[in-house]
């Protein structure tokens, strides 16, 4: 029992730090804005004080003017209400500008910093999170926190001072029937208050299965050749159902609080309002007030109502906002695992290509701790060499770029870079050092122009033409509708696997870096068209460091050195005949893909 108060209390305090820490980023958020939030802040009181005006006006007309009958009074009357009308309707649009301007601000502020916290994460980040939650996180509760500070905030601004002031305009025509007012209020607010931790919890979880729904839905949509290749639509379509259900409960919950929240304001309003009209009517009667103060009493206890409700509704509101402020801050507070060095390492001048090194490497996934995927590696590929890796299915061969990329760190051993150690060289510097065409290189959804130039947004046409005569694309782009400006589609869908694989290798062949890296670089293209990669990236390689890795033998027969690799290892390496005389595995994968 003590344990269970002792945990209770720590999470207590938890939450609490939480909080506070994330007020202090919604404060942060809004300092750059705070005056014009301070200048729709004072809108809000011209306007609730033009309001304030209005009974006042009402009561002399009922009290005096048509009383006594003086049509100019009455007319005086009349005119000064269309004027603090509007000063009113002239507030309300200056509130509604410069909150709304802000709000607005504050909303492209947020995206622009998730945005580049996103994009300077390392690859490991995305691999174990789903894009859909990502792009939830940057949909719904960015826009919540919007329309908390456009909307609710403003509010309860709002609420505050036409509550006060219809309070002390309701104090100075009855204080009785105030007294009534205020008694029917409290119930209200410590509902709310109450009400107020169960709605956060609740926004969050909804968000979360908004978010879980977002990337089951983006991954059917990304996916949906398998999805109907393999004829699973209905378990697909079985998985929806459930998430919307489990969406569809949370909603229920969220409304069934809220709606509750609504009824017991309603319920409580409309019985203060009984009581306020039955006792006032009374006193009309008596005499004790007059028709005026009753008309001008019931315009304010409107005014109150209004007042009332902005106030209860900021409380859910606002820990509803907390729960979306505190995801926003989960991503904002990632690092990336791959972290520059403090003070980065100068990488020599490249000349005809980089060495690569790496001295007893072993690498181990951090989902697979008891496996490595590399073990005690140790290989040497000279500056301008055209080197080929192959072997069995999982003996580490992708493994390899993606440490040659610092897409992931060595676990021990060094991996060195014409002498430099990986870790110690810049991120951009030692990227720049290679061009990768992977295995399935996928496409923006822009024109070829624009996929081949992301190596280089600055090259000429005739700089992204002779990237594209290198990888024999020329001919087929030339045959396209808009040429150069052609539209790819959605991750490259206009195009045909063999022409989206050759759209990039021409992009690496723009990038002229020192080292080219092809991760089954032509495993897609028929023979006749692998045959003129083959030819073209011979004449690209010269002059730089080419790596290879291939199942494919005969892509790989024309290497300088040929690296076999088994469990993490390199077991042999060679010329192709060396190796078929002296490796007895390579022999093996040679029989059975060149026959």
């Amino acid at each position: 029992m003590v344990r269970h108060s002792s945990d209770k209390k720590a999470k207590t305090s938890v939450d609490k730090a939480t909080q506070k820490r994330t007020q202090r980023f919604l404060w942060e958020l809004v300092r750059p804005y705070k005056w014009r939030l301070l200048g729709g802040s004072l809108m809000l009181v011209v306007s609730a004080g033009a309001m304030l005006a209005l009974p006042q006006y009402l009561r002399h007309m009922f009290d005096t003017a048509l009383r006594t009958g003086d049509k100019a009074q009455l007319g005086v009357l009349a005119g000064m209400m269309f004027g603090t009308v509007l000063v009113m309707v002239v507030s309300i649009f200056a509130r509604t500008w410069l909150i709304q301007y802000s709000s607005t601000s504050i909303l492209a502020e947020l995206r622009r910093r998730l945005a580049n916290t996103l994009l300077m994460q390392d690859v490991r980040f995305f691999e174990n999170r789903s894009s859909g939650e990502l792009v939830s996180r940057m949909a719904s509760d960015t826009t919540s926190v919007r329309e908390f500070l456009h909307m609710a905030a403003p509010q309860l601004v709002r609420g505050i001072f036409l509550g006060l002031g219809t309070l002390l305009a309701l104090l100075y025509t009855s204080p009785s029937l105030t007294l009534v007012l205020v008694v029917a209020c409290l119930p209200i607010a410590l509902i709310g208050r109450f009400l107020g931790t169960s709605i956060r919890s609740t926004v969050r979880q909804q968000q979360d299965n908004m978010a879980g729904f977002g990337g089951a839905l983006e991954e059917a949509v990304a996916n949906i050749r398998t999805i109907l290749a393999f004829n699973q639509q209905p378990r697909l379509m079985a998985d929806m159902e459930e998430r919307t259900q489990d969406m569809q409960r949370v909603g229920n919950r969220l409304a069934t609080i809220r709606s509750g929240f609504v009824a017991v304001n309603v319920v409580v309003g409309f019985s203060a309002l009984i009581g306020v009209v039955w006792l006032g009517g009374v006193r009309v009667m008596e005499g004790a007030m007059s028709l005026g103060d009753m008309m001008a009493f019931l315009l304010y206890l409107a005014f109150a109502a209004d007042a009332a409700g902005n106030i209860t509704n900021f409380w859910p509101a606002w820990q509803g906002v907390l729960g979306s402020t505190e995801r926003i801050i989960g991503i904002l507070d990632s690092k990336p695992e791959i972290a520059e060095p403090k003070k980065a390492k100068a990488l020599p001048v490249a000349k005809g290509g980089r060495g690569i090194v790496l001295k007893n490497v072993r690498y181990v996934y951090p989902a697979r701790p008891d496996t490595a995927a590399l073990d005690g590696l140790e290989m040497a590929i000279a500056a301008g060499q055209n080197v080929a890796v192959v072997g069995p299915s999982g003996a580490g061969k992708s493994t390899l770029f993606r440490l040659f990329l610092r897409l992931d760190d060595v676990t021990e051993g060094k991996l060195l870079l014409d002498g430099v150690d990986v870790r110690e060289a810049g991120l951009a510097d030692l990227r720049r050092q290679f061009a990768l065409v992977a295995q399935e290189s996928p496409l923006f959804s822009g024109t070829v122009a624009f996929n081949v130039r992301f190596a280089k947004p600055d090259a000429t046409d005739d700089e992204v033409w002779a990237a594209l005569k290198a990888a024999h694309a020329d001919g087929f782009v030339k045959a396209l509708p808009k040429g150069l400006k052609t539209p790819v589609g959605e991750k490259g869908v206009q195009l045909s696997g063999g022409q989206r694989q050759r759209i990039a290798i021409a992009r690496a062949v723009l990038a002229d870096a020192p080292v080219l890296l092809l991760d089954e670089a032509t495993a897609h293209l028929d023979s006749e068209s692998e045959a003129a990669i083959q030819a073209a990236l011979t004449t690209v390689g010269k002059g730089r460091t080419v790596v290879t890795i291939a199942h494919r033998l005969s892509t790989v027969k024309n290497a300088d050195v040929i690296f076999v690799m088994d469990k993490g290892r390199v077991v042999a390496s060679g010329t192709h005949g060396e190796l078929m005389k002296s490796s007895s595995l390579y022999k093996a994968l040679a029989a059975i893909q060149l026959g």
